[in-house]
């Protein structure tokens, strides 16, 4: 997948393992990491399903990033202590000629 700096991508994660209900979470995080730069939403930053976490990164949160492969992983805690993480996937960030953010 590659997704233009300094736009306003829209992720979906999507876990198909039995049992998961991630609304049931204490917490869900997001990890974006490239290199040294690392970005993590978590909160009213994301949307949580069962199944399903959505997250919205804004112009500026792109354009943080380089030009390249980032990767992305889920971490998220259970009420009781236990945690649990997603594999690792990389995205591709392409080039983008209009480098700010713009309205």
């Amino acid at each position: 997948m590659s997704v233009a700096r300094a736009t306003t991508p829209t992720f979906i994660c999507t876990f198909e393992e039995d049992g998961l209900d991630l609304t049931t979470a204490h917490n869900v995080y997001v990890t974006f990491e490239q290199r040294t730069k690392s970005l993590t939403k978590s909160g009213d930053d994301i949307e949580i399903e069962a199944k399903q976490i959505t997250i919205y990164l804004n112009q500026a949160e792109t354009l943080s990033f380089g030009e390249g492969k980032v990767e992305v992983q889920a971490n998220w805690t259970m009420a009781n202590g236990q945690r649990a993480c997603s594999e690792v996937v990389d995205v591709v960030l392409s080039k983008q000629l209009l480098r700010r953010v713009v309205e």
